[in-house]
């Protein structure tokens, strides 16, 4: 029979409700003790003595790890939003001072979105923040380690095929999609580009995830046509080094491919199909929705990203 003694507030550590909320995520001891820059053995001690708290087990090993009890899935979801509150009361008290913050920040997002945004997020962070730094980590990453409901990654910013749950988006900009063709491609030497020069052309295509972007393939079915895939990479910024030294094309985000044009000796030319219009989101959890610091960095993604 699972029963929880009557006890004061007064008589119960709140740390060990942060120790476990953070076994409950990681799943582990010793990540959660990672985490939390403590021992394996205080993670211990302190699950030990909230399993006394709620009398349940809370967590048992299992193949995979610690897997949460029947009760544990119960109190997670209240047990996220009271720390959630208290989270957001201390730094609404305690306030936050850009300029004196040296808290290390964590985005993920793609090369293509690196490479347009992070030149002026950098400036702009090292004017608002100076002593705090930014690590940037690949979207895989991310999605291994679950990276927005963990707390390691502060904000994803791309174009991401579902919000994740718990987790809010905003749109921060609109983009659309542009063709590249090197300079003197012996093919395509007009300013505008028909339908079956980029048909009958070889296209370079990203595969992020190795899963190819299908949005071009189906314009092409509506309009009976099909394209050839010559090379697929899983990387937006090595497109424009193929294109430069090959006849083959590429389909790119409109600010990315402007950007690399003049370096790579490139053409941009507007597409002859239609295409969905790009909306790149910013997207953070639950938990940092009211973190001055998380607030502060999706005001500076906002403003490096204004065209």
């Amino acid at each position: 029979m699972c029963y929880i003694y009557p006890m004061n507030l007064s008589e119960v550590d709140l740390n060990l409700f942060v120790v476990l909320q953070t076994v409950l995520e990681e799943g582990n001891a010793t990540r959660a003790a990672a985490r939390l820059h403590v021992t394996q053995s205080a993670v211990s001690n302190a699950l030990a003595r909230a399993r006394r708290v709620f009398a349940d087990p809370l967590v048992v090993r299992a193949a995979r790890g610690l897997v949460p009890t029947p009760r544990a899935l119960e109190l997670a979801p209240r047990l996220d939003a009271a720390l959630d509150l208290l989270r957001a009361l201390l730094a609404s008290e305690a306030g936050f001072e850009p300029s004196r913050s040296s808290r290390r920040f964590t985005v993920a997002c793609s090369d293509a979105v690196e490479f347009v945004m992070m030149p002026r997020l950098s400036s702009l962070l090292e004017r608002s923040m100076p002593n705090a730094s930014l690590r940037v980590v690949t979207i895989d990453h991310m999605v291994a380690t679950n990276g927005l409901a963990s707390g390691e990654v502060d904000l994803l910013v791309g174009i991401p095929p579902s919000i994740p749950a718990g987790c809010t988006g905003e749109i921060v900009y609109e983009d659309t999609m542009v063709c590249i063709v090197r300079r003197g491609h012996p093919a395509i030497r007009s300013s505008s580009l028909t339908l079956e020069a980029y048909a009958d052309a070889a296209h370079v295509e990203v595969a992020l995830f190795g899963v190819p972007d299908s949005r071009v393939d189906a314009a092409l079915a509506r309009r009976q046509r099909a394209r050839r895939i010559a090379i697929s990479v899983p990387h937006f910024i090595t497109v424009p080094t193929i294109v430069a030294s090959t006849d083959a094309v590429a389909t790119l985000a409109r600010r990315l491919a402007l950007a690399l044009a003049p370096v790579r000796a490139l053409r941009t030319l507007r597409l002859p199909i239609e295409l969905p219009v790009l909306r790149v989101q910013q997207v953070w959890h639950a938990r940092a929705a009211a973190d001055p610091g998380t607030l502060h960095l999706r005001k500076l993604v906002r403003q490096a990203v204004r065209a």
